[in-house]
């Protein structure tokens, strides 16, 4: 490469210097960036064209910033540095991605910032005492679905569940025949909103335990047709109904809520909930799939009761008669 070609690239280099070793209590002088470009790249830089490469790049919009020590920093990245931790915090908290695949992850996003927050996160490095499923093709899976579900197209898969051997086996001997919708995260997991193809109904399908994805030469078919969507797929009111991600329809349910268990309802059932004062607690009315309120109010049975409907009660009352027969023994 001529003289020429590399003084082109200073400005490159200046950059990726600035990203990499400065931020707001570590700004370099020109004499740094000089030393550090030909420590990194072996590339020889007057000081001179350093400050002239800096205002360019600050013409072009970078925020570089130049304090009193005569020093010069990037101000502002694409993520700051709090935003980076609850990604990577995002990212150890699920156990569906593996190992492996973790720490890549965490490493590119810790990438996005100077070497100096790389010194905050130490915790990082305890990824591998966590429970993780391993060898999975979360990924792979995610961006499968994903092209699919652009393209309109059905899609067909294997779904598993873990066995006393624990390892994932195939609920079924055939690929399930899927319409895909829409990748959702909830409960700190991924979920793949679809539709069977011989059915009519919504069912919802954790990602992590669909194996052998393939795309098929098949348009997938339109929400109109499915009964949940015919209305179109209204995202955040489908996540309020399903907070388990139950599959079925919703139907509009009375609750009994004592009050210092009203923080735990609109924690979990949104702001949407109707709620009124009575004599000795709150009702709360709500539209929401029946098996995840079921669920949701035997979790949190100190303070609520199941008024509406009579069947979800009746439901409701003999799961924990069950249960309750488990410890009376």
């Amino acid at each position: 490469m001529s003289k020429g070609q590399v003084k082109k690239l200073y400005i490159l280099y200046i950059l990726e210097i600035l990203r990499r070793y400065s931020d707001q209590d570590h700004p370099l002088m020109q004499k740094e960036i000089v030393e550090i470009m030909e420590r990194d790249f072996g590339i020889v830089c007057e000081r001179k064209a350093v400050s002239r490469n800096v205002g360019d790049l600050q013409d072009m919009g970078y925020e570089i910033r130049h304090t009193k020590k005569k020093g010069w920093f990037l101000a502002k990245r694409e993520f700051g540095d709090g935003e980076l931790r609850l990604l990577i915090d995002s990212v150890m908290a699920s156990r569906h991605i593996p190992e492996k695949q973790a720490q890549d992850l965490i490493e590119k996003l810790i990438n996005q910032s100077s070497v100096f927050f790389k010194k905050q996160l130490r915790h990082v490095y305890n990824i591998e005492r966590m429970e993780r499923d391993e060898g999975n093709e979360l990924f792979h899976t995610i961006e499968q679905i994903s092209r699919a579900i652009e393209d309109r197209k059905k899609i067909s898969f294997f779904y598993n569940k873990y066995g006393p051997d624990k390892q994932l086996h195939h609920t079924t001997e055939n690929k399930h025949l899927v319409n895909p919708y829409q990748i959702v995260v909830a409960n700190g997991r991924y979920y793949l909103i679809g539709n069977v193809n011989k059915y009519n109904n919504v069912t919802h399908f954790r990602v992590e335990k669909i194996t052998d994805t393939e795309i098929l030469d098949l348009d997938a078919k339109p929400l109109e047709e499915v009964e949940e969507l015919k209305n179109g797929l209204d995202l955040p009111t489908h996540m309020a109904e399903h907070l388990y991600m139950f599959s079925g329809k919703s139907s509009m349910i009375t609750l009994k809520v004592e009050e210092w268990g009203i923080n735990d309802a609109i924690d979990w059932l949104g702001k949407d909930i109707e709620i009124s004062r009575e004599e000795d607690g709150y009702l709360v009315r709500v539209k929401a799939n029946e098996q995840a309120i079921a669920y949701w109010a035997i979790q949190f049975g100190g303070s609520v009761e199941v008024l509406a409907p009579e069947s979800l009660r009746q439901q409701v009352a003999e799961r924990i008669k069950a249960i309750n027969q488990k410890y009376e023994r």
